[in-house]
C-alpha cells in the first residue's frame, strides 16, 4: 500500500529568527497603543521573503515554539501575520496543534521532541529556531540529521538558509 504523502513540518521560532526586535518586539504587538509602523516594522524583511519562500514551495504545516505564544493565542497569531506579509503562514498552522510550548524547566528541544512524540507521523521537518532560544537543539538528534536551522542572533532567517530546508523537508524521519 502506497504511503500517503504528509506536508512536511516547520517548527517556528519569532524571536531572531523573524523578529529582530529592532525596532520593535514582542512587548510592542501587546501594546495598549502600538506605534503606527508596528506591523511594517516588527518582522525583519529578508526573514519574511525567505519564509514566505519556503511556505510557498513546500506546503508545510507550521507550529510555533516561540515565547511569543504565551501572550497571544492563535487568533492573535493569525492576525499578527496576516498584517505583517505573512498570510500564508497563518493559514499553514496546524489546524488543532499549532504549538509546542516549553513547559518550567525546559528546553526548546524538550518541547519540539514532545509535540513529535505526541502528533508526528514521519513528516519531514525542519526547526527553525536561533543561537540563544534554541535550547537544546545544538547536537541534538535533529541537528545530526540536518533538520535544524539555528539563525544567528541579530540576523535572522535569510535566503542562505533556504537549500539547508530544501533538505530538510526533502526526506521524511
Amino acid at each position: 500500500m502506497d504511503r500517503v504523502a504528509r506536508a512536511p513540518l516547520v517548527f517556528l521560532d519569532v524571536d531572531d529568527v523573524l523578529c529582530l526586535n529592532d525596532p520593535y518586539g514582542g512587548m510592542d504587538v501587546i501594546s495598549p497603543r502600538p506605534p503606527a509602523d508596528l506591523h511594517r516594522r516588527l518582522f525583519h524583511r529578508p526573514a519574511v521573503e525567505a519564509l514566505c519562500a519556503i511556505v510557498e514551495e513546500h506546503r508545510p504545516v507550521v507550529v510555533m515554539t516561540t515565547s511569543w505564544i504565551r501572550i497571544l493565542d492563535r487568533g492573535d497569531v493569525e492576525d499578527l501575520f496576516a498584517r505583517t506579509g505573512l498570510a500564508s503562514v497563518a493559514r499553514a498552522l496546524h489546524p488543532t496543534a499549532w504549538q509546542a510550548p516549553a513547559g518550567p524547566g525546559q528546553t526548546r528541544l524538550q518541547a519540539i521532541e514532545a509535540w513529535l512524540a505526541k502528533h508526528h507521523r514521519g513528516e519531514a521537518l525542519v526547526v527553525l529556531d536561533d543561537t540563544f532560544s534554541g535550547t537544546g537543539l545544538a547536537g541534538s538528534r535533529l541537528d545530526a540529521a540536518g533538520r535544524v536551522i539555528l539563525c544567528e542572533l541579530q540576523v535572522g532567517l535569510h535566503a542562505g538558509h533556504l537549500e539547508v530546508v530544501r533538505r530538510a523537508l526533502g526526506a521524511t524521519v
